[in-house]
């Protein structure tokens, strides 16, 4: 039996209606097994066209035999069967069901990848999935649900990029910037010839090499910000004050996708080795990877309350 968390949410018709059939259909799924749900919450619509009306959303938790690529099957058959149309990213749906974890997975392919690759940045998802599974760990970190969710509600949302060519980072972080009125930090400039280590280049933090313990993230406890290169993070092993801002919420992981099949390789998609929090970024399309982020400020502390009194929503 493998451990699944699916989340689920709805902007479009009777949302109410639309999550409760959605939920009882894969209830009584035959490998669905001890499925449990978090209250529903209302949250406003993030990203995309506006005027769209608040979500409802939800998480849900349950034991199966079945594959990763048999769970995501379900839900687009539910969905189908509910009438989500897939237009436009962001835009309002009647239904929309996701695969967030799946055991101690890691990676996928053309249509799937767990964790979900920025569930990481989604309040949304994870204040609900602390109703049901907040000791779950994150296989590629190792934070538990509910450490990660008061992680990002510790301090204003921020986020450093790493990954993929300098100039796009700092190009990145400073349209960020721009857009939503913030500070950004560019990535220091490398040395011209960087120390070696086994024949390949040494590294200074973590995440980013050469001159990166150069970078100094000094802000007001609640200033958002976003760096072009991660700062030497603490060692999360021995606890840290979380609350603290020189440190980001998020680490973001950009990658360059390969446009057959979308997906890389699932040993670049979760390089093994780290144990800070980060989720991955497509940079394929760099408009779609900007919203993305200018997004995820907004997905990081948006307002999340409970709609329903408890987990029963959905039960007859």
């Amino acid at each position: 039996m493998f451990e699944c968390l699916v989340s689920l949410g709805s902007n479009l018709g009777d949302r109410r209606t639309l999550l409760v059939d959605a939920a009882r259909r894969l209830a009584a799924h035959a490998d669905v097994v001890d499925f449990r749900a978090s209250r529903l919450y209302t949250t406003p619509p993030i990203g995309g066209p506006g005027g769209q009306e608040p979500f409802l959303n939800a998480v849900a938790a349950f034991r199966t035999p079945a594959a990763a690529r048999d769970v995501l099957g379900w839900l687009q058959e539910i969905e189908q069967e509910l009438g989500r149309q897939r237009k436009i990213r962001w835009d309002a749906r009647s239904i929309d069901l996701d695969v967030v974890l799946y055991g101690d997975l890691t990676g996928g392919g053309s249509d799937l990848i767990v964790p979900h690759p920025r569930y990481t940045a989604r309040l949304f998802v994870l204040l609900p999935a602390c109703d049901v599974v907040p000791q779950w760990q994150d296989p590629r970190f190792g934070w538990t649900i509910e450490r990660l969710t008061q992680h990002l509600q510790a301090a204003a949302p921020s986020l450093a990029l790493v990954g993929g060519d300098v100039a796009v980072r700092n190009r990145l972080s400073q349209q960020v910037a721009e857009q939503l009125g913030i500070r950004w930090f560019a990535a220091p400039t490398l040395p011209a010839t960087a120390a070696l280590t086994a024949n390949a280049p040494a590294h200074s933090g973590q995440y980013a090499g050469g001159t990166a313990s150069e970078l100094n993230i000094d802000v007001a406890n609640d200033e958002r910000w976003i760096a072009a290169a991660a700062p030497p993070l603490p060692s999360t092993a021995a606890g840290f004050d979380s609350g603290r801002n020189r440190w980001p919420r998020l680490v973001v992981r950009l990658q360059q996708t390969d446009a057959e099949h979308r997906w890389p390789a699932p040993h670049q998609i979760w390089p093994r080795g780290g144990d800070w929090p980060e989720y991955r970024l497509e940079i394929d399309d760099r408009q779609w990877a900007l919203q993305e982020l200018v997004s995820a400020f907004d997905s990081l502390q948006c307002s999340v309350e409970p709609a329903s009194e408890d987990g029963n929503w959905y039960v007859e």
